[in-house]
């Protein structure tokens, strides 16, 4: 079972996919809304984003590894982990209708339902081999704190993947983030990939907006 935090307010459905928002609350209530058709609409959209996440990720675990996904969604990510190996993954995110539908798939041990934006997470120092976000960190309004939170997350050695959209990059000064990360020795940057496709059937990311996918080792 996933465990929740208190009752969030119904907010209006004024958030779109390119546009994105840093409001929980809106996060929250829109997601809650797209969660039943969440996975069929993302594959039409040929989206293969979590795949190419864990791809980068996985020749740096061994079997068994704890692995916590980071806005878990409906559960893609833990799907894609399933293809590569028995990890041990358990799903954090702010819609409880979408952890409802992740905890159906049964690849999670456990599901927590939480502001990724309220730090420190409900995680255990150390208590991880690996972390994983895809698609996540546009509604995230201060990535240092998540980033610095998810190095106390999981232990030295251990790697954190995420993907950002190409459009918001430099926007938000990602080079600069993973710079201060490292120079205050929290992590090492093993790789930042060139800009991707994203989401090849939707007009509004087809062309003008990719991912790009980045993998760090805790120190």
């Amino acid at each position: 079972m996933f465990m929740t935090e208190s009752s969030k307010p119904e907010t209006p459905d004024s958030l779109s996919l390119k546009a994105g928002s840093t409001d929980s609350e809106t996060v929250a209530s829109y997601y809650d809304q797209f969660a039943e058709t969440y996975d069929t609409t993302l594959a039409g959209w040929n989206y293969h984003a979590p795949d190419e996440t864990v791809a980068l990720m996985a020749p740096h675990l061994l079997p068994g590894a704890r692995i916590l996904d980071v806005g878990c969604g409906t559960g893609l990510v833990s799907e894609a982990l399933k293809k590569r190996a028995s990890y041990r993954v358990d799903g954090i995110d702010i819609s409880p209708a979408s952890l409802t539908l992740a905890e159906q798939r049964g690849t999670y041990e456990r599901l927590i339902c939480h502001d990724l934006q309220k730090h420190p997470l409900p995680c255990r120092d150390d208590d991880y081999d690996a972390a994983i976000s895809v698609g996540v960190l546009t509604y995230i309004e201060d990535l240092l704190s998540l980033f610095r939170d998810l190095c106390r997350c999981v232990r030295g050695g251990g790697v954190i993947a995420f993907t950002e959209r190409s459009d918001l990059w430099q926007t938000l000064d990602l080079d600069g983030k993973l710079k201060a990360l490292a120079d205050e020795d929290l992590w090492s940057v093993l790789h930042v990939s060139e800009p991707r496709a994203y989401l090849p059937g939707n007009k509004d990311f087809a062309e003008e907006i990719k991912v790009i996918h980045t993998l760090c080792r805790v120190c």
